[in-house]
């Protein structure tokens, strides 16, 4: 746990290797580039001051930015996980702000997962990752 922030997932699958962002100070985009599948997320984020970008996943699929308001934050993740060549993998992905609702990306449907939030926000991302994003999870912040 830090500032606050609590873990909660992963959706998907245990291929790839493990990835872990931590909670940022303000998430600024979230690319999610997907075709059959969700293939990778970029995440761009404010953390003490300087501003990075993380690439999580493969280097395939078509990017579908989410470019975050001043004041807009993630308040909801939804998706589905399926097999996928035999892997499990994130094969739906969505976002839902406190201002709009982003997707589903990807075109593989499978086992539905959703993590509405009463109050807080998303500040972070964590999972597993390689050719596709094979799972995804969430930090939450009051």
């Amino acid at each position: 746990m830090q500032n606050g922030a609590i873990k909660v997932g992963a959706w998907g699958g245990n291929g790839g290797s493990a990835f872990d962002m931590g909670p940022a100070h303000r998430i600024i985009s979230v690319t999610v580039f997907s075709g059959d599948v969700i293939d990778a997320v970029d995440v761009t984020f404010n953390y003490y001051g300087k501003t990075e970008t993380r690439h999580y996943g493969g280097s395939g699929g078509n990017p579908h930015k989410i470019v975050l308001e001043e004041d807009e934050y993630l308040v909801g993740m939804a998706g589905e996980f399926a097999s996928y060549h035999g892997v499990v993998v994130v094969g739906k992905l969505g976002f839902t702000t406190n201002q709009n609702a982003y997707g589903p990306f990807g075109n593989t449907g499978g086992t539905p997962f959703s993590l509405p939030i009463a109050a807080g926000k998303i500040s972070g991302f964590f999972g597993r990752d390689g050719q596709f994003l094979d799972a995804i999870g969430v930090y939450l912040e009051p």
